[in-house]
């Protein structure tokens, strides 16, 4: 087993685990639909997660050719998944008594901050990993990966400071459009 195949395997865990929690938090929404009010934005974050994780998933696959692998480089690239999964865990209300009433729009309000300031760790940790992975890997990024990149960093730093709901109705639509544009320029092929 190579280095990256053993390594992979921890990175996969943890994105999978993130994966269960939106999987399960949208099966106890599913199942206990009588005694929880959804809310719209909420319920986009919940796709926009679920489509940010599975991009962690396809990009990580990029590190396949570092030689040698190094316990710090390793720990570095553990931050991506771990963010996403923290983010994924404050998504959702704790798992437990499926009968228990629940207002997403409450929770989603009270959890917004810690939510969109992970989520925005993930912008720098993300340019970081790609200019570990070489300068001319960095600048093959093209132009729509930098200005993407501002665009998620401020647009979600922005979530989290702000409770303007106008605000929150519209960025949920724009980074699940952004999520998806950029998800085709840039990372359309597994190399």
């Amino acid at each position: 087993m190579a280095a990256f195949e053993y390594l992979s395997v921890l990175i996969s865990i943890i994105l999978a685990l993130g994966m269960t929690r939106v999987l399960g938090g949208v099966g106890e929404m599913l199942q206990a639909r009588s005694h929880r009010r959804i809310y719209w934005v909420h319920a986009v974050w919940i796709i926009n997660l679920f489509l940010y994780l599975v991009i962690a998933w396809w990009i990580f696959y990029r590190w396949r050719n570092q030689e040698p692998w190094r316990f710090l480089l390793f720990i570095f690239v553990l931050i991506s998944p771990t963010l996403l999964y923290l983010a994924s865990l404050l998504l959702f209300p704790r798992e437990g008594d499926v009968d228990a009433a629940v207002d997403y729009k409450t929770h989603y309000y009270a959890n917004h901050r810690a939510f969109f300031i992970l989520f925005a760790l993930f912008t720098p940790v993300d340019i970081a990993d790609s200019l570990l992975k070489g300068v001319s890997h960095f600048l093959a990024l093209g132009p729509q990966y930098f200005i993407s990149n501002a665009l998620y960093f401020a647009g979600l730093t922005t979530a989290a400071i702000t409770r303007n709901e106008r605000y929150h109705e519209f960025y949920a639509i724009f980074f699940l459009v952004q999520t998806i544009v950029v998800s085709f320029l840039i990372f359309q092929t597994l190399v």
